[in-house]
């Protein structure tokens, strides 16, 4: 790679915002693969098996590898850049369990006893840890990555700084209870805590939906939100995890000073517990438990309706809230991916005048040319403030993200736009001979990967701005939903 002085010509598209400069310009010397790589083998190697019967016998997916270097016409050492999250994460292994649960169902199994073996079992700062809540990141603590990351912000292992991953956990369980052969007698299950504690999965389950509703039950609106306490602790602890990634129409990041609230957080924490209720009711016959479940799931429900959406443009639900110095609840009310994730949910779900109406808005909106480009649909609309073709979450095109919305659009009848939106990540992995973490948000004709790291120095919030940078090249997200949508069309070898 070649580093090249701050005033060098940026990648086409990239602008500078009010009050930033560039620091640094890295150029990535492309690696140039000769085909595009297996789905089946890139899922062996993330799962560690050996065979396509073997997946989810040793555990949870890896989030990302590098692509062997045997695919590469002129093989050579991988750079660090390309090995970044060489460990299991959470929210990843859950999604990538879920997409592949058709065809391997021993992969939901495993990854949420391993998961449900590190469920957090007390209050610790550095660790972030709380009781039921499901681990963001495992590292051993020799680990160089967790040494640095322990030296530069203080986090200790394993580190559960994230929200989503518990309600994700639920949905995961429930599904393969409801799915699998083995069903609900895999709540039976035996596993040993971290304080050396025998638990059942059912247990775990429990203690799941208890971190979930004593969040929902201690927050003046009912609502599951982030903040971490720790100093250098993750700032948005969701998917979309750069610190920029949350702000206002007019650019100005959210108040990372109190709490925020993510619409998608939201959507999935109301589906795992109608997924909860449903299995308590039908399987393990509680209905009171049930009862009680589906009681805050129809309060969430009604908070996210009250506090997301906005008429604004037509109608669409908004990225999140954030709160002011008062405490007060404000939109962040720009256009993104994260409205989609609504249309994959049970949450607009039946034929209510309103709710059709904002369905038929979210969809609108999603295939608009400010959302959408030849990848698949951006994190953030061409048209906003701080959208630039390259960002990590301000304006790419995440694998993941377009086909949980395809999905959702399936099950609403929607099939000719859900289909478009697989072929068009198809046509990425084709394009690209990777599975990437993500693409860019251009307006190119076909898909186009980073190929510099870009630094600037962004005035206002007195930081340095990572703000592109290249993707991982084996993401499991990215591997996991390729693989799902070959299932779907009956390529099932």
């Amino acid at each position: 790679m070649e580093k090249l002085s701050a005033n060098h010509n940026t990648p086409p598209g990239f602008r500078l915002l009010p009050g930033e400069k560039i620091l640094t310009v890295t150029k990535h010397q492309p690696r140039v693969f000769r085909q595009t790589p297996s789905s089946i083998d890139q899922i062996l190697r993330l799962t560690k098996a050996e065979h396509p019967n073997d997946i989810g016998k040793h555990g949870p997916s890896l989030a990302a590898i590098a692509l062997e270097a045997s695919h590469l016409d002129d093989p050579r050492e991988t750079p660090d850049h390309l090995r970044l999250y060489e460990a299991v994460f959470g929210r990843d292994s859950l999604r990538v369990a879920i997409d592949l649960i058709s065809s391997y169902p021993e992969l939901a199994r495993t990854t949420t006893l391993t998961l449900a073996k590190l469920q957090g079992l007390e209050d610790n700062l550095e660790r972030e840890e709380e009781m039921g809540r499901i681990v963001h990141e495992v590292r051993d603590k020799d680990d160089p990555v967790a040494q640095k990351l322990t030296a530069e912000r203080g986090w200790a292992w394993p580190y559960y700084g994230s929200v989503d991953a518990t309600p994700e956990f639920i949905r995961t369980l429930t599904a393969y209870c409801q799915r699998s052969e083995e069903n609900a007698a895999f709540l039976a299950e035996e596993y040993t805590d971290m304080h050396g504690k025998t638990r059942t999965m059912n247990q775990a389950l429990e203690m799941a939906l208890a971190w979930i509703e004593r969040r929902l039950n201690s927050n003046p609106e009912g609502l599951l939100e982030f903040h971490s306490p720790l100093p250098n602790g993750i700032e948005n602890q969701v998917w979309k995890d750069s610190w920029d990634a949350y702000h206002h129409s007019d650019g100005k990041i959210a108040n990372h000073n109190r709490p925020i609230a993510s619409i998608e957080v939201q959507v999935t924490t109301f589906d795992a517990l109608i997924d909860a209720a449903e299995l308590f009711e039908d399987v393990l016959d509680q209905p009171e438990r049930a009862k009680e479940l589906r009681h805050c799931a129809d309060r969430l429900r009604q908070v996210i309706f009250d506090q997301f959406w906005t008429e604004d443009k037509g109608g669409y639900f908004v990225i999140g809230a954030d709160r002011d110095e008062d405490g007060s609840l404000r939109q962040l009310k720009i256009r993104t991916s994260n409205m989609g994730h609504t249309i994959n949910s049970r949450l607009l779900k039946g034929d209510d005048p309103e709710v059709v109406r904002m369905r038929e808005s979210t969809i609108k909106h999603l295939f608009t040319e400010e959302m959408q480009n030849s990848s698949g649909i951006r994190t953030l609309a061409s048209d906003e403030v701080r959208f630039r073709p390259g960002a990590y979450h301000n304006g790419s095109v995440w694998l993941w993200d377009t086909h949980y919305i395809a999905k959702g659009l399936r099950r609403l009848g929607y099939k000719d736009k859900a289909n478009l939106l697989d072929d068009k990540l198809l046509n990425v992995i084709k394009s690209t001979k990777i599975f990437p973490e993500y693409v860019r948000g251009d307006d190119g004709p076909s898909p186009s990967i980073n190929e510099f790291t870009i630094e600037v120095w962004d005035e206002e919030n007195q930081r340095i701005n990572k703000v592109e940078q290249p993707p991982q090249e084996v993401q499991a997200w990215s591997v996991a939903v390729i693989r799902a949508i070959e299932y779907r069309r009956g390529r099932k070898k």
